[in-house]
């Protein structure tokens, strides 16, 4: 039977400074956020879900009980391996990082800034075990917008560099999700992956990246 893994941005945080909160403690979900989680809450009600899985991060959590609240009984667990992205920027105003592009890996302000090829490898470590652990079951994985943007493109085949995270590339919006199924074998990769933004103009399941072709995978 096929295992289902469904990835989930965290909705929108109260942010009134305008920073990279990165894992600053305290940031919640703003009322749009809760409106948010509330649209994909809806969208995955139907879908018998065997786990939770969340960061431990507030907005990470608030968002999975949310959609918690419609799997009665379900249990939550909490992984660091979800969580968001270890970096000095944080604290920083946005106004700094748009100097940068965004591209705090390439420009690391500590020895111990996480690097891309560090969060792919926790992505696939986790993937790894709840496959393992859930095998012919549906999980729900809550984390953050640059872990989920690399499992989108780690798992497309996409080289681990910020170019397949960024720009030109449509970057995940808040609730949306990353459904990835694989196979009963060992094979790196799914064998089918979708995305979904409820909260977008447009809301509806698509393969690959949008107004993009899909790329060949890494052999």
């Amino acid at each position: 039977m096929n295992t289902t893994i469904i990835f989930v941005r965290h909705a929108d945080v109260h942010n009134p400074g305008d920073i990279l909160y990165g894992r600053m403690p305290r940031f919640g979900l703003s009322s749009l956020g809760v409106k948010q989680a509330q649209v994909t809450a809806g969208v995955l009600a139907s879908i018998p879900v065997a786990a939770f899985y969340t960061s431990p991060l507030l907005r990470a959590r608030q968002t999975t009980r949310i959609i918690a609240n419609e799997h009665p009984g379900v249990p939550i667990h909490t992984t660091l391996m979800l969580n968001e992205v270890l970096t000095a920027w944080q604290g920083q105003p946005h106004a700094s990082l748009e100097e940068i592009g965004f591209n705090f890996y390439d420009n690391p302000l500590r020895p111990g800034d996480e690097r891309l090829d560090d969060i792919w490898a926790r992505i696939q470590r986790f993937v790894a075990r709840v496959r393992r652990r859930h095998a012919g079951s549906t999980i729900v994985a809550v984390t953050h917008g640059d872990v989920f943007a690399l499992a989108r493109a780690g798992y497309r085949g996409l080289p681990i560099e910020i170019s397949s995270i960024r720009l030109p590339h449509p970057y995940p919006g808040k609730g949306g999700l990353l459904r990835l199924t694989f196979g009963e074998t060992e094979d790196t990769y799914p064998i089918s992956e979708e995305y979904f933004d409820p909260n977008g103009d447009d809301p509806q399941w698509s393969s690959g990246w949008v107004d993009l072709e899909r790329d060949e995978r890494a052999a």
